[in-house]
């Protein structure tokens, strides 16, 4: 019987560009409304929504499912467990961008500005360099498991729209597991995925707790995507650019 070697992939700032995606999307918003837009007065755009995320009724539930204040800014939040957090994430789209309009002196509608945003960031949907090159020639000889934090919607919608989605086997998402990576319940949920005939031969990601250390504390072979300075040995490999990750030779049976 052939065994069937699985990679284990992250999504965000992995496979496609999150943070500094949605940077350039509230900036793009806030010239849209008329505001100047310095990195002050964009980081502040994401001070609020953490300062509203932090304060609101479901902020508990939301970040042990994964779930980040600058993601709820576009993410649809309908979940199975926090059933009414859908219709306060719309609320709180709002609430955020008036809160910063307000601020900045501006004559724009925020429910505007809150619908603005999810299009510009919708549209800034795109695989790093590389990633799409890396996807295609894994699959030739693995199973792709996407392994991912984030709203259930929001991260499948990003992987449709990203075009990598014909690669991946199996999608992971936290708010549908119930626990965000490193909790261990999340990578249970994964190994018991893992049947007789499947075994984890890679897994790649951005984050060190997220990622990095929970597959080491496994076994499992793992590469760090971080642009840092080599400072030292360690049980993994690291890389700059998904491109650059070299995959298992291929397995016999």
């Amino acid at each position: 019987m052939t065994r069937r070697f699985v990679v284990l992939v992250d999504l965000d700032d992995t496979l496609l560009p999150d943070r500094s995606a949605a940077w350039e999307a509230v900036r793009a918003t806030l010239h849209a409304c008329g505001v100047p837009c310095p990195p002050q007065t964009v980081q502040s755009v994401f001070d609020v929504a953490r300062s509203r995320w932090r304060s609101g009724p479901y902020f508990k539930e939301l970040r042990d499912l994964g779930i980040s204040s600058w993601e709820a800014l576009w993410a649809d939040l309908t979940l199975a467990s926090v059933p009414r957090a859908a219709a306060w994430g719309l609320r709180y789209r709002a609430e955020v961008w008036g809160q910063v309009l307000r601020a900045a002196g501006a004559d724009a509608d925020r429910e505007d500005a809150a619908r603005q945003f999810v299009l510009r960031r919708e549209a800034l949907v795109r695989p790093f360099p590389g990633a799409a090159a890396f996807m295609e020639r894994t699959a030739r000889e693995h199973e792709v498991w996407l392994v991912t934090n984030g709203a259930s919607r929001l991260q499948r919608l990003k992987l449709g729209r990203s075009g990598l989605e014909r690669y991946v086997a199996r999608v992971f998402v936290s708010s549908e597991v119930g626990h965000a990576k490193p909790h261990p319940r999340f990578y249970q949920v994964v190994s018991e995925a893992l049947d007789r005939d499947r075994t984890v031969c890679l897994m790649v990601g951005d984050s060190l707790e997220g990622d990095v250390r929970p597959a080491v504390a496994r076994g499992w072979p793992v590469v760090h995507l971080c642009d840092g300075p080599d400072d030292g040995d360690r049980p993994w490999t690291r890389v700059g650019v998904i491109g650059d990750v070299v995959l298992p030779c291929a397995h016999g049976s």
